[in-house]
């Protein structure tokens, strides 16, 4: 999983964050908002630990244009290969693309590492997916279906109520779906992104007892709590 301690926080010429705001401590606000900015690196890191665990397509555009030459299987391209390809135009980006070379169908699919979202959101990823859909169908020849995967949810109902019922059960895919669809290891998955949780916890009590606002909330709430 992606480390605290590397992430960056607000530099001091920069406005206060709302995080600062909440609690009246520049040094807090600051922690937390790279506490924050860990845990959307946190997606973008699931993204890349799924692809490199797929069938990943080197050469977007070759790929596409020669599907006759290639082995049966899924194939996975991500979002930086859609928006550079010159084949497809579209301003959609998807998080991924997965090819099914044998049954010929294309698996459009936003990946999530959280699991709630506000009504407006959630009816513009739909949106936005089957937008893409039209836009690519007339180039592509594969029959098309879109999933939205949160990665961490139980089941689909506790995705179905995230998205606010914009998404119908058949188009979401819980972590593990999504491992079977592509072929890939969902436990290996959990497993790399677990390993850093105790750094990242360690690390931010550190950082927290450095503060000497938090240094003194603490103090004075220990002593009050004491028998």
């Amino acid at each position: 999983m992606a480390l605290i301690s590397k992430a960056k926080g607000r530099r001091k010429d920069q406005s206060p964050s709302g995080y600062t705001r909440l609690f009246g401590d520049a040094e807090l606000g600051n922690l937390l908002s790279r506490v924050q900015g860990t845990v959307i690196s946190a997606g973008s890191e699931l993204e890349k630990l799924i692809v490199e665990r797929s069938k990943h397509i080197g050469d977007f555009d070759k790929f596409i244009t020669n599907l006759d030459d290639r082995e049966p299987g899924i194939f996975v391209a991500k979002k930086s290969q859609i928006k550079k390809s010159k084949i497809i135009k579209t301003h959609f980006e998807p998080d991924l693309l997965a090819f099914d070379l044998r049954k010929r169908r294309c698996f459009v699919i936003e990946v999530k590492d959280g699991d709630t979202f506000d009504t407006k959101k959630a009816e513009g990823e739909r949106v936005t997916l089957h937008n893409f859909v039209n836009d690519v169908s007339p180039v592509l020849p594969f029959s098309f279906k879109v999933y939205v995967c949160s990665f961490n949810a139980c089941d689909k109902k506790e995705i179905y109520d995230g998205l606010k019922h914009k998404f119908p059960m058949d188009e979401l895919l819980t972590g593990e779906e999504l491992c079977g669809l592509l072929n890939i290891d969902y436990e290996q998955i959990v497993a790399a992104r677990s390993g850093d949780q105790a750094d990242n916890l360690y690390y931010f009590v550190d950082e927290l007892l450095k503060i000497p606002g938090v240094q003194a909330a603490l103090q004075a709430r220990i002593k009050a709590r004491a028998p």
